[in-house]
């Protein structure tokens, strides 16, 4: 049976892929649309503020584009930090239980999973990204892998 755990996709080499803009959403045509739709709203928002305020218009469509796409970004980046993952790197469940425990008492939301037939992992929260490498790496372990 092949190694599924997310240790055995983890390569020392560099990546060469360009990070991804969305975290949780690969657009297709009709989804990269309805964003530009979003920014040409917040461009016509921002058209309307210059009527209202005689401020220029260049500035301010710009400015209401580039806020309607921040607005959708961050949507994005709150869906992701809420979603949970799932790091295997050993096969001793008592070992998984020990950093679980170590990330509790940090205030990481933490947990062992048990075997499902890949192995016992550590379940926690995108968030908790940074904080539970740092705990790895102190640890000397190794860390996870953000997307």
């Amino acid at each position: 049976m092949p190694d599924r755990r997310a240790s055995a996709y983890l390569s020392s080499e560099p990546h060469d892929r360009r990070p991804e803009l969305f975290r949780t959403a690969e657009l297709n045509a009709a989804g990269w649309a309805a964003v530009g739709g979003l920014c040409v709203a917040g461009a016509a928002a921002g058209l309307a503020l210059a009527r209202l305020t005689g401020a220029p218009s260049w500035i301010t469509a710009s400015a209401g584009a580039a806020a309607a796409f921040a607005a959708v970004l961050a949507a994005d980046r709150r869906k992701w930090a809420g979603m949970h993952s799932s790091y295997a790197w050993t096969d001793d469940s008592a070992e998984v239980q020990h950093i679980a425990g170590l990330l509790q008492r940090a205030g990481i939301d933490a947990a062992a999973d048990a075997d499902r037939g890949y192995g016992p992992s550590l379940r926690y929260l995108n968030r908790d990204h940074r904080r539970v490498a740092r705990a790895f790496r102190e640890a000397g372990l190794p860390p996870p892998t953000a997307r």
